[in-house]
């Protein structure tokens, strides 16, 4: 699955167990929907597919969760209604914001971020 540079995560964790879901959707359809319902869910997910991490954070491989873990977190089974659930109440999670992307022009603008506070590359 192929993710767009348009689309985020947004983040349900769940108030009954301690699980994450997330699904992937763009981030200014959400804040729409959020808003106007009449805008089709389909135009804001990219897929009908809910995700879990198995470690619950926000690395590590992703995969579907069984249904019996959506009824005991949402009270139902069904994609849409967990999906929508999920984009009401999840919190975006965008992991380009902040983070410009330098370009050829640009060559000043690429840093490393991993050698810690003062250093520099010559």
């Amino acid at each position: 699955m192929a993710i767009s540079q348009d689309d985020s995560r947004v983040i349900f964790k769940s108030k009954n167990t301690r699980d994450e879901f997330f699904v992937f959707a763009n981030p200014d359809l959400v804040h729409q929907w959020r808003k106007d319902k009449t805008i089709p869910l389909v135009d804001v997910v990219q897929s009908f597919e809910v995700y879990e991490t198995y470690n619950g954070g926000n690395e590590g491989i992703a995969g579907r969760p069984s249904k019996q873990k959506l009824e005991n977190s949402f009270g139902t089974s069904d994609n849409g209604k967990v999906i929508q659930q999920i984009i009401q109440e999840g919190i975006i999670h965008d992991a380009h914001k902040g983070h410009e992307r330098p370009t050829l022009k640009d060559h000043k603008a690429v840093m490393n971020e991993s050698r810690g506070r003062g250093a520099f590359t010559s």
